[in-house]
Formats: C-alpha cells, structure tokens, sequence
C-alpha cells in the first residue's frame, strides 16, 4: 500500500515542478513583452549633434553630448544629471529641455551623461562607480574636455541633483575655480537626509558587495501607470499635479538609470552617519565651498524631499563663507514665494510652469556678461 502511494506521488511532484516551471516562463515572457510595448510606444529619441565617449584613467567611461555649436559669444554650458538619471534628466523633450532652451537663445550645450547614466556599464566599471570616481575623474575629465574641445577657457555649469553636489565635491578641488565662469545648482542638497528609514545595515555591507538597483528596468516596467496612480515613491520624488502631463513616463522610460553598488552605497553612508557628504579622505564637501567666488544660483522646491530647501540653504552658507560680496542667491519655488505650485524635485525639470519660473531665470543669470 506505502509503495503504492509513493510511486503515485513522485509523478504529482514532477507535474508541479513543471507547473511551476511553465508559470514562471510565462511570467517572464509577460514581461518582457510588457517591458519592449511600452517602451516601444512611449521612449522619445533625442538628436545631437555630436557624442563623444571619454576613457578616465580608472578604466571606465563617460560620455559627452553636444547640441551643436553656438552662436553666443559667451562660454558653452555643461550640464550633469542627477544619481539614478542620465543625460535626459533636463532634456525631457525638445519642449521640455533647459539645455535645448539655452541652445534656442545660442548657447554652446553639452550634457555629460556620466559612467552611473549609462546602461552599457561592464560588471567591472560598475564596481568603479563611487562617488569619489565620479568627483575625481568623470566631472573634471568633462569639464576639461569642454574646454579643449571648444577653445574656451571657462565655462558655465548646471548640475541638478548629484550633478550639483559633484560641484560641491570638485570646485576648487579637482576642477579648478578659473575653469568656471557661473554655476547653476539644482535641488542639489548639501547634506543627505534619510528619505526611508530601515537600511542602516547595509551599512555593514562592503562597498564591493552592495548589490545594484535596477531602477533602469523598474521604471519602465511600471512607466505605463506612473500618472494614473501616484503612490508614495512618486511623491517623494516629485509634486505630480505640477508636472507636464506625459512627462513622468517620458522621464521613466529615458531618464531613469539603474544606481551601481558602490555609489548606492555611498549614499546610504551619507544619510546614515552624520548626513554629510564625505570625500575618500574624510573631508566633508561643503568645507571646501568656503573660498570660492563663482557667481551662483541655487533653486529649491518647497515640498522637494530630497533636496529640501534647508540642505540647499546649508550648502549657500557655505558657498563662499570665508569671502565678501559673493554673487549668491536661493529661489525656493513655492506658492508662498510668488510661484505656481510647492516645487517637487524632478518637476525642477519637468513642472508646469519650469520655462518661465526656472529655464528663462537661468537663462538671464548666464546670459550676463562677467
């Protein structure tokens, strides 16, 4: 009777098994159908006139895009995206782009898309994209590139996000100070706040280890629904009633990147020990603002929860703390400020109102003679 059973069983689970099997092909078959319809139908390819793959010196890359030459007498303008972006971050569309909206009024543009923006990266470059590899090589590697691929001998720089706080981490340091005539910084906060509590322990993780986030796939994956049902990740990244309607999924499907390990993880270290931003030797990045004399514009949204108004308050103080008449200011977009709507951070790029409240403000500040 036992044997009976047993030979009647073993067939059940061989038929689970393939059961199991097949639901989970089916699953992954689903998805990658779901995955290449919806960024079929949604991606909007860009054109630029000229893209340049630089090698840095710690055997990775990054790569440099330009709009085409100007026809302003004025510097050419570098614009770096944010973590967990790429070069599309401020180039949504050719409506909705503040490197397209400077190039209309003749500037010479080039957005760096840095080694954590692309989607290419071997398994070893994403083990050499940390915070210190973007601030040691891929910025002023950029910058001097500009530079000597234009003739000119300073240039204008827009970084939203990271891309600012990689200025916080560079000038004066390893980009040099005369090499930047003004500078333009973009929800980028001066110390890190812990936006989700309860990742401490991956603090205990080595920096090697920390595993990558996959943001690249997930938003594309979820692109479709991103402004029928906002949820609580969409509010910490944005204000969704103040962005242009169909900008969120041309955001997350063109913009969004994967974040590497090692960066990932110095994010975390960030936010989780003393919230300020430390290079390899321990220096935070804000001491060594204290010096510096580039005029500056810095633009917070009022409900930006990852670059709230008081982190880009920190980060003003101590731009040029040591010096006198420093050309400095603060714009908080906010309603209680005259504006619009309570700015969120993406809808720094992608809100409303964005060509009149922040394109045409920045375009004014660097259009101004020295």
């Amino acid at each position: 009777m036992h044997m009976h059973l047993a030979v009647i069983a073993a067939p059940t689970c061989a038929c689970t098994v393939w059961y199991v099997l097949a639901a989970l092909a089916f699953l992954a078959l689903a998805t990658w159908a779901h995955l290449r319809f919806w960024v079929a139908r949604l991606q909007k390819p860009l054109n630029y006139n000229e893209t340049h793959r630089i090698a840095t010196p710690d055997g990775s890359a990054f790569d440099l895009l330009r709009l085409g030459p100007g026809t302003s007498p004025l510097p050419p303008v570098l614009v770096v995206h944010g973590v967990a972006m790429n070069h599309r971050n401020l180039d949504t569309d050719e409506n909705l782009s503040l490197p397209r909206h400077l190039h209309r009024l003749g500037r010479d543009v080039w957005l760096l898309r840095m080694r954590c923006g692309r989607h290419d990266l071997s398994r070893q470059e994403r083990r050499t994209a940390s915070f210190q590899a973007l601030a040691s090589y891929d910025v002023p590697l950029a910058v001097r590139e500009v530079l000597r691929r234009t003739g000119a001998d300073q240039l204008d720089y827009i970084g939203f996000s990271m891309g600012g706080i990689l200025l916080y981490a560079t000038l004066g340091r390893s980009v040099p100070e005369a090499l930047v005539r003004r500078a333009v910084v973009m929800g980028s906060p001066g110390r890190i706040g812990v936006l989700i509590p309860g990742f401490r322990w991956l603090l205990r993780l080595p920096a090697a280890w920390m595993p990558r986030i996959p943001f690249h796939t997930l938003s594309r994956l979820a692109a479709f629904a991103s402004e029928w049902v906002p949820t609580p990740i969409q509010h910490n990244l944005c204000n969704p009633h103040n962005c242009v309607p169909g900008s969120l999924r041309l955001t997350s499907v063109d913009a969004v990147q994967s974040v590497p390990g090692p960066l990932a993880h110095d994010f975390v270290r960030f936010a989780y020990t003393d919230q300020k931003v430390r290079l390899s030797d321990g220096r935070d990045i804000l001491d060594g603002l204290a010096h510096i004399r580039v005029p500056v514009r810095f633009f917070a949204g009022a409900r930006d929860r990852l670059g709230p108004p008081r982190s880009l308050e920190a980060a003003c103080r101590a731009w040029g703390a040591q010096e006198v008449n420093i050309d400095k200011q603060l714009t908080i977009l906010g309603v209680v400020h005259g504006y619009s709507a309570d700015y969120g951070h993406a809808d720094l790029a992608i809100g409303r109102q964005v060509a009149q409240e922040v394109f045409e403000p920045i375009s004014q500040f660097l259009g101004a003679a020295a």
